[in-house]
Parts: C-alpha cells; structure tokens; sequence
C-alpha cells in the first residue's frame, strides 16, 4: 500500500483542521486556547484556512473505552476529503494508545493524501521518515501514560495503609483536606434510622420497604446528596465552570432510593469507619491490622449481621443458569436466530445480530452480522448467511460431542446441564444452596476475624462466639448434605446426543427453542472471522468456538485497528 499524491489545490488555500485535546479541563487551564493559537499560526505559515476546530475536553487518550467523539469527526473529515490538513500541537493530544492508533493515521493519509502534522514533535507527513517519527511519538506517548498508571497504582496502595480516603464522597461522611472522613450529622441519623428498622428485633423491616420508608421521608438519595455537596464546595473554592458543568451533568439514576442503594449502604465496611477495598475491610499491607479511616456510624457487629442477612448472593455453580431459549440474553427480546447471543464478531468481539427479514435479488436472505458495523462503529464488519452460519456450528458441535471421552469433564459437564434442563426445580434448589453455603462460610470467616479483634472478650464472650459458630457449622454441613444428595446427570444420560444419525433425525424436529437449549449444553460462544478474500464460499475455517469445559480463548483479535486483509 503506497499513498497517494498529496491533493492539488491551486485556486483555493488548503483546509486545515485543528484537533485539541485535555484531560481534566479546569477554571485556570489554559491548555486549549495555547494548542489552538499554535495550530492557527502553524496554518498561517502554510497559507492554510482553518475551516474547523474540534476539541474533546475531560476526555482521555489513554483508557480505549473513553470515546472521543470529535477525534473521530476529525478523521471522517479526512476520509470524506473535507479537508486536506489535520494539525495537532503533540502526538500524545492525538492519542496515547500507542502504535495501533498511530497506524490508523498513517492508513488514513494513505487512503486519502491529506497532510498530518504535529507541530511539536516536529512531524509532518510531507516529509520521509514521518511514520517512523509517529510511531516512536505514539509510543512514547503511550509509554508515558502506562508509567503513570503504574505509579498512581503504588500511591493508593501507600494511601490506603495510611488510611486514606481517595474515593467520592460516601453517603454519611464527609471528606477532610487530610483525606479523613468525618461524619455528616444529617446522613448519619438517616443511616442509624436505616439500620434500627432492618435490625427491629420484633419486626424487622425489608430492604424495599426501607427504601420505600426513606422516599417518604425527602431524603436525597447518596448519588444526589453527594452531587448537591460537591457542587457547593466547588463554588465556595471559586471554580464556577467546574461547578456549573457538575451541574449540567446528568445522572443514570434519579433521584430515589431503591432497595439495592440501601443495601449497598448498610453492608459497606465504611459505616464501620474502617477502609473498605473490594467490598471487604482493608488491612494493612504489612501488619495485617483493619485500617481505619474514619469515625463509624454503626456498630461493627451490627455491621456483621447486616452482611449476614444481606450480603451478595453470587452463586458458585459454574454452568451458566438456564435461561427462556426463544429470549435473548442480551436484550430479552424475542430472538429467531438459532446463534443469537452465542456468536460474536472475531474482529471486534460485538455480537452478531440475526436478521430474518433482509432480502437480496428478491429472495428472503437470512443473515448474521456485526452488530458494530451495522451502527457505524469501527470494525471492518462480518458477515454470513444464516441457514449456513447454522449448519456449521451445528456440525463443528456434533463433531464435538463424539471426540469427548465418557469421563471426560466436559461431557459430564453437559449431561448436568442437560439433566438441569429436564429437571428444573433440582437446580433451582442447586443454586439456593450454593448461595447459603457461600454466606455460611463468609459469616464463619467474619466470625473468626471479630474474635481475634477482641469483640468477644471474657468467658461470656467465648460462650456467645462459640454459640454463633457451632450454630453456623451445623447450618453448613446440613447445606452441604442436601446438596451432595441432589441427583446430577451422568454420561450416559445424553448417549443419544452423541449418536449422529439419531441426533441428526431429531435435529430436524426439534423447534428453535429446544435446539437451543441443545446448543447451550455444549457452546460458551463462538466468533466469526472476515473471510480473507471476496466472494469465497462459507466455510467453517471462518469460526473459532469455545466449548463447555474448555478454557476460555484469549488470542481472539478484538482491535479495532483495521489492517490490509480486513478492508
């Protein structure tokens, strides 16, 4: 690939385009007016008119999942031949992602023979050598943001032993210059008030009904308490434009409590005072001890019980629940597509949507493709028609079942989930289980640490702790008996899957929702890759599959830097 000549433009000036970038766009940056006064005398030198400036402000270069969405407009000018200069006052406002990212420049001057320069890194694409110069500066761009995330990683692991508070604002605190967190007298009843209802000895109230309660009452749920707060602290420190565009940001969620918010609250190490990390109480990295972090609001075994009643409930069962066939998992919708939610887009990783409804030389011509492209986004696309996208997988799972030993755990894996589907309410009863066991043995756990913390002191104590813990112990071990005593599927009991002409016979009968359901015992998922060249025939070397019991690939390419082989 050679680019092409550079466009001819002899009775009007060269359209330039400027392109600015910050990060953190404050009340006293000056970063945008000083890279737009460079570009705009850059253009002059080059007798250029600059017909367009685009900014993105508080966005970062860094993080890929960040959208910038005039980067993206100022290369679609390019594309479209709106312009015949992008001018950027350093690589890294371009981007810190590195050599992919840089790659797609230098395809873009290729493709279209615009002119890209940096005015201080001294790149300008008129010159030999610029992709060279480009990707060492987006390199070293990309190097630099890396080492800073490094160093930010080592500095909150030295905060946190401090006992530091680096986070938003928690709902009942409010937060010290030092970083120390010290009590909202307002909030904190509220929680206390919270906290008594749930824990009522006569008649403890629900979670929604205390949500329901704290409605009733006006109180402004934490997102928007912590909103109105900020908002007031950062007019006090005269930084309006901050706090004006904290104020014109809008909120996912309104403003109301739901009993997922109060039971994120009350089961929150911080209402202990303690640092909380990864929903757990932290302890310092060396001696091993709670970190404190502030004042608490309750008790920590009040704390105790409320995680005991209403800590997460993550299942341990590692098939995947059984879920309506003829639904989406995605979108719940009704789905007409044998592949829906199992096959993906090999270029990018979007999944493929099915649809039934397209028509090609007059005739209905059912397909699955990239639901990226289908809305415009960055992947070269993937593309295959239904009926053979189906018969393919269908195969490859066939073939599949009959290379898999009796014993091999990946079929006993299948005839569980295939036994699940015949008996539904064993593995209800399963997944019940397993949460109880999961809760048991973290309440155990807490048990264990409040007792070396000294929360049970004296022999009273020790009765009471082993009261607790005996208790406990009993309920797991009755969990675990029931559960070894539910009835699992066996090998033999899918032999009929693993025969190809009886298979293949009942295949055809079936309707959707029961082929997939068959699909979903042997299929975690599979991809769909570009066929290397136009116009060849489907084939099964375009997918890739990850089968129940096997580990997950992690080689898939999901770039979304388009190469020679995908345009």
């Amino acid at each position: 690939m050679s680019p092409r000549a550079p466009f001819s433009r002899v009775t009007a000036a060269l359209r330039a385009i400027l392109y600015l970038r910050i990060s953190d766009l404050t009340d006293t940056s000056t970063s945008i007016p000083r890279q737009e006064k460079a570009g705009r005398n850059k253009a002059d030198d080059l007798g250029a008119e600059v017909i367009k400036v685009l900014k993105d402000e508080d966005k970062s270069g860094f993080l890929p999942y960040v959208s910038r969405p005039d980067w993206d407009a100022a290369l679609d000018m390019l594309r479209q031949r709106l312009a015949d200069v992008l001018i950027v006052f350093k690589v890294d406002r371009a981007t810190r992602q590195g050599i992919p990212q840089a790659s797609e420049i230098i395809r873009v001057v290729y493709e279209t023979g615009c002119r890209f320069i940096s005015i201080a890194d001294g790149i300008d694409s008129n010159n030999e050598g610029w992709e060279l110069q480009l990707m060492l500066a987006a390199h070293q761009a990309h190097k630099e943001s890396k080492n800073t995330s490094i160093r930010v990683t080592d500095l909150r692991a030295d905060e946190r032993d401090g006992g530091r508070w680096m986070g938003p604002r928690p709902y009942g605190f409010l937060v010290t210059p030092e970083r120390k967190l010290e009590l909202h007298d307002e909030e904190a009843k509220v929680i206390r008030a919270v906290v008594k209802k749930l824990l009522d000895p006569k008649k403890p109230a629900t979670l929604r009904g205390v949500a329901a309660w704290v409605n009733a009452q006006g109180h402004d749920a934490p997102r928007w308490a912590s909103r109105k707060i900020r908002i007031a602290q950062l007019e006090a420190k005269g930084e309006p434009l901050k706090a004006q565009k904290l104020r014109e940001k809008p909120l996912k969620s309104p403003n109301s409590w739901s009993w997922p918010v109060v039971r994120q609250l009350v089961t929150s190490p911080v209402m202990t005072g303690h640092l909380p990390h990864k929903g757990e109480i932290y302890r310092h990295s060396q001696s091993g001890e709670m970190v404190r972090v502030g004042p608490k609001v309750i008790s920590l075994a009040d704390w105790t019980r409320l995680r005991a009643m209403f800590g997460e409930r993550v299942p341990t069962h590692w098939k995947r629940s059984a879920v309506p066939s003829t639904k989406s998992r995605d979108t719940g919708r009704r789905v007409t597509g044998l592949l829906s939610d199992y096959l993906h887009c090999g270029e990018c990783g979007s999944r493929e949507s099915y649809d039934a409804y397209y028509v090609r030389n007059e005739k209905p011509w059912p397909r699955y493709r990239c639901i990226r492209r289908h809305f415009s986004g960055r992947c070269p696309g993937t593309l295959m028609k239904g009926p053979h996208a189906d018969h393919f997988v269908t195969q490859a799972m066939v073939t599949r079942l009959n290379a898999l030993e009796d014993d091999h755990p990946a079929l006993l894996a299948i005839a569980e989930r295939w036994n699940d589907l015949r008996h539904p309410e064993h593995a209800a009863r399963r997944h019940d289980l397993e949460a109880r066991i999961q809760e048991e043995e973290q309440f155990l756990d807490r048990l264990e640490e409040e007792k070396l913390s000294g929360l049970f002191p004296g022999a009273r104590g020790e009765a009471r702790f082993r009261g607790r813990y005996d208790a406990a112990n009993e309920r797991l071990t009755a969990y675990e008996k029931e559960l070894q005593s539910l009835p699992t599927g066996t090998a033999r009991d899918i032999t009929f899957l693993r025969d190809s002409t009886l298979f293949e016979e009942a295949w055809e009968d079936w309707d959707l929702s029961t082929k997939r359901d068959i699909l979903g015992l042997v299929l975690e998922r599979a991809w769909l890759f570009k066929a290397p060249t136009s116009g060849v025939k489907p084939s099964i070397d375009r997918f890739r599959f990850w089968w129940v019991g096997d580990t997950e690939p992690t080689d898939i390419g999901v770039s979304l830097t388009l190469s020679d082989e995908t345009v």
